[in-house]
């Protein structure tokens, strides 16, 4: 079927500037040509086509076959199934030349947190490089109508579900920061289009190619329509129970306000929606209100915005779907101390015309009036990046204050280089500042920081090598300043108590809170903070599972709700959980006799010490235990063995990988090494530019733990004690050529000996490249969108053998669950056992964590399978899974405290008293086996010196078998 013209109406204004763009999830940075864009229309004068030019490609024109989905029957045109790599294609005529935009009638059938992602080529190029990600929303909706209460009477949130909803989508940049749709400059005749989708599934119906056309304003809409004006209506809308929304880290929230409603003295209610958790531009909530009459009616926000002094953020309104004038894409909205009313419009309120009926309001986050502020930081950020390396191979990195450097012979142009990104800067700091009038935000005193380190530098460009500090390095160069401005402007957070859409002579009342009423508010909440804190009570009603979790609220509420709704259901077996009161009293409290029946969140290094002391269940006593495990490492469960009995099951799960920076790594032409051995190939040349190589004994204090000194004995071949348990393995070669490699990375090679923090080095370009854990990869990700496409992750180094091995082991400790000895509920604490570490709990709990408070929230549980489901990127996944392949405990037995103290103990006599690797070690051994024999005789394995009873050290092959026989 060809394609077929209509008339329609669009409005948009053509403004894009797009000189670079990041792309996250292909992780690549792409420089714009500006030869493929369509120029603002300020800049230059930009053909526009016929504005009521729509060319309409319905399904059954493109190359692939139709879908009977079951979500095709909500749309009554034809639809094809995407699957990840399908494509569609065809052809069709342009009639005129102009700007036109892409939009695409979709809805998303199966991913549930990852959005679908595709590309569109023209002619077989990409017209624009955003045209290479186009993110397709998903939509999420309240699974009930009320908040639920938790067992102490406050509202809980609502269990999202995904809403499979058609919506028409416009082509838009993937950071949803242009204030338009994408623009395509299209020359008449024909034209073929292909539409690859790269991510996910999708539905696709028909694909609209429409003549761009600017909004229109305010003033020509009201010309527009002359409708009368409503009178007497009020629509009163609670902004915390949206319809739906396309991100759900958009989440109600208490508020403590009396000036807000709901509200109530004592319980804590749901009774306002976002803050600082919507700021993410293109975050959209939806409401659906039914209009009484066609006319004109006014639309009034009862608003909060005190997360930024003196800044204005902005939300994009529009109506079933569309932005009806300028001044609606781009509404401002002030910081204020207290909730108030804002109406569209000010003083003189914007009057909108709906129809009778439904109508669905939009209100989407956009920081689009400071996108050029934005992409230009992005833009200068890469500029003082690559100034400053060139600056280091010009002076090797010397950082020298009496030696002389005449960069400008080398670099003739850095003055005007200098000079250019503080113009620059300046220019677009001139339009922040017009946009928040008031002045002394945070942002813009950063933004003139920024700006006078730079102005300082080109007093005498050739001082830059012994002022780095203020332009790339250091806390308050100016890469750092701008590094920090960055999300400061991204963010757009703003709350909302109430939505009113209503006629002109029935505006809302402000509320105002009688001083009277105030004080006897906070006198009655100080009374009842006296009373105990319900959520950390312990103590469980009579057949009641007992559940303590050392976790902050938000995990445990959630995890209550979870087991309400589905355990209890299914097994009738009750659950209370506490917040644990605190994890290093948890051996008082079993003496005590107030210990649980079961805690999870537990540190890996705690259910050894309780185990010892018989305080534990054994988990293997339970016959299916070992088909339990089957979805964890083996190498996992080492910690937690006592001959063959196990005493905890891993929840979470850490990893050390290795995370370098792409773009200076390639700008160097320095090679990502796979092992320990071209790590150390790549040093001299990292040094000469003043960078490093990071491990994990850079962190922290002087004692270094196991899950650091562990790895490099064990990638020798070494164990870490003898085969019957009674003695340590250090006095080994192997543990001995560990030890001393461990050392020498500092002494000889010239690791740095401590790091205050790696994510601050690695985002500031100090240190590249290094092995770190999850705690900087969540850090990256969530709070370093500068660095989104420029870094990525790769395995452990190995360390490579004589005979050809390469072993790249690592620890992955995290927290546990356990099972105290004296529970008079085994069996229902161990089926609450099974059932919380099963795959589809676990996922499921990680799905609503994400959905409830967003990715700053991922869950890194052990449980393979579902972590194999978490919302990170697959290349990411895939090295992380692939190093845990690789994952080892150290294991614990009586006096094993003291090997850990004593190999860190070895490893600074080495390091910082020059003490020989040899000597350092035999003097260690003397202790730690000292130890284990007192220990050993302590706890019944030895008496006066003879054993009585034997030890078995538990090993990933022993864990195997087990899982093995789970299997069969």
């Amino acid at each position: 079927m060809p394609p077929k013209l209509f008339k329609t109406v669009r409005l948009g204004t053509a403004v894009l500037i797009l000189m670079m763009v990041l792309a996250p999830s292909t992780h690549a940075l792409w420089i714009l040509d500006p030869s493929f864009l369509a120029a603002p229309p300020q800049a230059q004068e930009q053909p526009l086509a016929d504005p009521d030019i729509a060319i309409e490609i319905t399904a059954d024109s493109f190359n692939i076959p139709l879908s009977d989905h079951e979500a095709a029957p909500a749309y009554d045109k034809p639809v094809v199934y995407l699957e990840e790599e399908d494509t569609v294609s065809f052809t069709t005529v342009i009639p005129q030349e102009g700007l036109y935009t892409v939009s695409f009638d979709t809805a998303v059938p199966d991913s549930f947190l990852n959005p679908p992602e595709g590309q569109l080529l023209v002619d077989g190029q990409f017209p624009s490089l955003d045209t290479q990600r186009i993110i397709f929303p998903i939509f999420y909706e309240d699974a009930t109508d009320e908040f639920p209460l938790d067992r102490y009477g406050n509202e809980a949130l609502i269990r999202q579900e995904k809403l499979v909803r058609w919506t028409k989508v416009p082509m838009r940049d993937a950071n949803f920061s242009l204030d338009y749709p994408l623009q395509l400059r299209l020359e008449p005749g024909e034209h073929q289009f292909e539409f690859k989708l790269t991510n996910e599934t999708l539905l696709l119906g028909s694909i609209y190619i429409e003549a761009f056309a600017p909004y229109p304003s305010y003033s020509d809409y009201l010309a527009a329509h002359t409708e009368p004006e409503t009178s007497g209506v009020m629509i009163e809308l609670e902004a915390e129970r949206p319809s739906y929304k396309n991100d759900t880290a958009v989440r109600p929230v208490n508020s403590r306000s009396l000036a807000v409603t709901p509200y109530d003295t004592y319980q804590l209610l749901l009774n306002t929606l976002g803050g600082e958790d919507w700021d993410r531009s293109g975050s959209t909530v939806f409401y659906e209100f039914n209009a009484p009459e066609d006319g004109m009616y006014v639309i009034t926000f009862r608003a909060l915005q005190n997360v930024k002094d003196n800044f204005t953020v902005f939300r994009r309104i529009t109506l079933n779907g569309e932005v009806l004038f300028e001044e609606l894409n781009e509404v401002p909205f002030n910081a204020t101390s207290d909730w108030t009313n804002q109406t569209l419009g000010g003083d003189t309120p914007y009057q909108i015309y709906m129809e009778k009926g439904v109508n669905v309001l939009g209100i989407e986050a956009t920081n689009a009036p400071y996108h050029s502020a934005i992409e230009k930081i992005q833009k200068v950020l890469l500029d003082i990046n690559d100034l400053s390396l060139e600056i280091k191979r010009l002076t090797g990195n010397q950082v020298d204050p009496f030696k002389e450097w005449v960069i400008s012979d080398y670099i003739p142009d850095i003055e005007d280089q200098l000079v250019a990104i503080a113009d620059d800067l300046r220019a677009d700091l001139n339009v922040v500042k017009a946009i928040n009038a008031s002045g002394g935000s945070q942002e813009v005193l950063t933004y003139q920081m920024a700006i006078d380190n730079i102005l300082y530098l080109t007093e005498d460009p050739d001082e830059i090598p012994v002022h780095l500090n203020r332009f790339s390095e250091g806390s308050g160069s100016a890469a750092q300043l701008l590094g920090t401005l960055l999300p400061l402007l991204q963010n757009q957070p703003l709350a909302l108590d109430k939505i009113y859409i209503h006629s002109a002579d029935t505006a809302p009342e402000q509320v105002q809170v009688s001083f009277f009423t105030s004080l006897m508010e906070s006198l009655k909440r100080f009374f009842h903070s006296f009373r105990p804190n319900p959520y950390q009570s312990i103590g469980a009603e009579e057949g009641e599972l007992e559940v303590w979790v050392n976790r902050p609220r938000q995990y445990v509420d959630l995890m209550q709700q979870l087991t309400d709704e589905t355990f209890t259901a299914e097994t009738g077996i009750n659950v209370k959980f506490s917040i644990m009161p605190d994890e290093s009293k948890l051996v008082l409290a079993n003496a005590a006799g107030i210990q649980p029946d079961i805690a999870f969140g537990v540190s890996t290094n705690v259910p050894y010490e309780l185990a010892i002391r018989n305080a534990l269940k054994d988990l293997r006593s339970f016959d299916d235990f070992d088909q339990t495990i089957g979805v964890y490492a083996p190498g996992s469960l080492l910690h937690y063995i006592i001959n063959d009995s196990v005493y905890a099951i891993p929840e979470t799960q850490d990893f050390w990988v290795t995370f370098y920076r792409r773009d200076i790594m390639e700008s160097l032409g320095i090679p990502i090494p796979n092992t320990w051995d071209e790590v150390i190939e790549i040093l001299p040349e990292l040094q000469r530019f003043g960078m490093n190589f990071n491990t994990p004994l850079s962190a922290g204090s002087g004692t270094k733990p196991y899950l650091m000194t562990a790895p490099y004995i064990l990638n020798q071949g070494a164990q870490l004690y003898s085969d019957d348990g009674f003695a340590t393995g250090l006095a080994s070669d192997e543990a001995i050529e560990g030890l001393k490699f461990m050392a020498e990375s500092f002494t000889i090679y010239g690791m740095p000996l401590t790091t205050s923090s790696f994510y601050d080095s690695f985002r500031y370009g100090r240190l590249p490249i290094g092995v770190s854990n999850f705690e900087t990869y969540l850090k990256l990700v969530t709070a370093a969108p500068e660095l989104n496409g420029l870094w990525e992750v790769t395995l452990y180094p190995a360390t490579v053998l004589e005979d050809g091995r390469e072993l790249r082991y690592a620890t992955g400790s995290a927290q546990a669950g356990i099972m105290f000895a004296n529970t008079d509920q085994p069996e229902e604490g161990w089926e609450f056992m099974k059932w919380w570490v099963s795959t589809e709990t676990q996922v499921d709990f990680q799905q609503q964590l994400i959905l409830n408070y967003g990715l700053e929230y991922l869950w890194n549980s052990a449980n393979l399978e579902a972590f194999a489901q978490s919302p990170i990127p697959d290349e990411h996944k895939e090295v992380i899974l692939a190093q845990w392949e690789w994952l080892q405990e150290p294991v614990k037995l009586p006096g094993s405290y003291m090997q850990e103290r004593e190999l860190s103990n070895a490893w600074n006599e080495i390091v910082f008293e020059g003490v020989n690797p040899r000597v350092a070690i035999d003097n260690s051994v003397i202790i730690i086996n000292r130890e284990i024999t007192r220990k050993m005789e302590e706890f019944g394995y030895l008496e006066n010196g003879v054993r009585v009873k034997e030890f078995t050290i538990p090993t990933i092959e022993t864990v195997e078998r087990w899982m093995q026989n789970g299997d069969n």
